[in-house]
């Protein structure tokens, strides 16, 4: 049923009173003000505008039937059957964030774009943490959580239990990141590979470094993954379920084979150790291959496989084996390689040289013109 968009005036004792109908047909009414203070013209010029306000925004009518923070949240959560358990898991952290903050009986159409600014600051200010050390939290987390936010009252927008997103207006993307990381050489790939303890664990990071996979990506591999004749990869992404293919290089190749060859009929799995401890164990083979520390191990290793692809093929085409869009390539993964800025240095040095020994090659030959100019003086 459509809203009725008719306002009339009513008086309730000292007070004037607005009445409308709501979308289910619903008398509701709306106070006004005391007589004391608005005249009856006042109340009926008020009436008029709240008449064009709901014929404007038919959903306001409905305003008082919004669900309370914690209810909504909790449905949102429930019906979103098609994502991860990760990724409900972070929506889950945004939940509890939220009702540290709100209060859960609050309704959410009383939620201003001001509270939800003063949520965010709270979070960026150490006033409500969910780590056990109540550290401040990272800028990149509290983005995530901004923008599941977002995600969650769009919903409520949508559904019209909200006229409009109080989150919507929140900075939700951090800064772009230094491109600092750590670059893992193919020889110090060798010495790491080298100080592996089994062939699960260097085909762990030989498909993180030579294949670009994510480390959860290449635990679930399975060896019905590998289509041996045309050396590609089948890879299913844990965020998104998406397939894509990967190819597989020769080095990668070579070792894919050696370990197939040692792998027992009944395992499935191409990397057949434990998810538990990774970067722990990952320390300690790093340390025993003699190879410096570095933060997101597998991660970089990941950026590092489409920092060496982008140098040879299509942008759009690595992006799409690494599995993201080409913004996220440009953003978080692609980074400028030593041995370019040794090259363009070469070339400069190389047309230094030149140039030098041009100026060189003319000075003596100046030199020696004025010197023949001399001479012929003295002769005459």
């Amino acid at each position: 049923m459509g809203v009725n968009s008719t306002v009339t005036l009513s008086s309730n004792g000292g007070y004037w009173q607005a009445f409308y109908y709501d979308s289910i047909g619903k008398r509701k009414a709306k106070s006004l003000g005391p007589k004391k203070k608005l005249s009856r013209r006042q109340a009926k010029v008020m009436c008029d505008r709240l008449a064009v306000e709901l014929c404007m925004h038919p959903a306001r009518a409905d305003a008082r039937h919004s669900p309370t923070l914690e209810s909504f949240l909790n449905r949102y959560i429930d019906n979103r059957t098609d994502i991860k358990p990760a990724t409900k898991g972070l929506y889950l952290q945004t939940t509890e964030y939220l009702l540290m903050f709100f209060d859960g009986d609050v309704r959410i159409n009383r939620i201003s774009r001001a509270k939800a600014s003063d949520w965010r600051a709270a979070m960026a200010s150490g006033k409500i943490v969910l780590n056990k050390k109540a550290k401040k939290n990272a800028e990149a987390s509290i983005c995530i959580h901004v923008r599941n936010a977002k995600t969650m009252f769009n919903q409520a927008v949508q559904e019209d239990l909200i006229l409009f997103n109080p989150f919507d207006r929140l900075k939700g993307m951090a800064r772009e990141p230094d491109k600092n990381w750590k670059y893992v050489s193919l020889e110090e790939l060798d010495k790491l590979l080298d100080a592996c303890p089994s062939w699960g664990w260097r085909l762990q990071i030989a498909l993180c470094r030579l294949a670009g996979l994510r480390r959860g990506e290449a635990l679930s591999l399975t060896w019905a993954d590998i289509d041996w004749d045309h050396h590609r990869l089948t890879v299913i992404a844990e965020k998104t379920s998406r397939q894509r293919i990967v190819p597989i290089e020769p080095k990668l190749y070579q070792l894919l084979l050696d370990a197939f060859d040692q792998a027992e009929e009944r395992e499935k799995r191409i990397c057949p150790i434990s998810r538990h401890g990774l970067w722990r164990n990952f320390q300690v083979y790093r340390k025993r291959a003699g190879l410096e520390k570095w933060k997101d191990a597998f991660k970089v290793m990941r950026r590092n496989c489409e920092t060496d692809w982008s140098q040879v093929y299509p942008q759009y085409v690595v992006s799409t084996w690494l599995g993201h869009g080409i913004e996220v390539s440009a953003r978080h993964y692609l980074q400028v390689p030593e041995e370019l800025y040794d090259k363009v240095a070469a070339t400069n040095k190389a047309q230094t040289a030149t140039k030098t020994a041009t100026k060189s090659e003319g000075t003596r030959n100046l030199r020696k013109v004025k010197s023949d100019k001399l001479l012929s003086q003295k002769t005459l």
